[in-house]
């Protein structure tokens, strides 16, 4: 079976980044080892490309599609970026259903972005949560 990127809860972190950081590439997938590494890891002569990532704004903003709630959709209608992260919180942090349903979103949509981008870069990849491990597609 050959090599395979084993996608951890670490690995779907590193895809998602806030306001406040840089939005250029930081990290990198490693074609040699099949591994994720930082900038600073890459060694110029790797066979490497930049792993997807997306701003959390980004995902907030299809989360709030996703509801499909008029009343909610006007409280955000025409905010900066930095707004919409602040007034988010205030709606979503509540550790209710509402919270709950953010942080499914989040994670589905993280596991769906990378899904595409090995599928795209025709990286083979594992699933594992904890102990329990699923092998979703094999390329190689």
């Amino acid at each position: 079976m050959g090599k395979q990127l084993l996608i951890t809860s670490d690995v779907l972190l590193k895809i998602e980044y806030d306001l406040w950081e840089e939005c250029e590439d930081r990290y990198f997938f490693d074609y040699d080892t099949y591994e994720i590494r930082s900038k600073e890891e890459i060694d110029e002569r790797s066979y490497s490309i930049p792993l997807v990532h997306v701003s959390q704004v980004a995902v907030m903003k299809a989360f709030l599609t996703d509801l499909n709630n008029r009343s909610i959709s006007n409280d955000f209608k025409g905010l900066s970026d930095k707004d919409i992260w602040s007034r988010f919180w205030l709606f979503f942090d509540d550790d209710g259903p509402n919270s709950s349903r953010w942080g499914e979103f989040e994670n589905r949509y993280r596991r769906d972005l990378i899904t595409k981008w090995c599928e795209e870069n025709g990286i083979s990849y594992i699933w594992t949560t904890g102990t329990i491990e699923w092998e979703l597609y094999n390329f190689i």
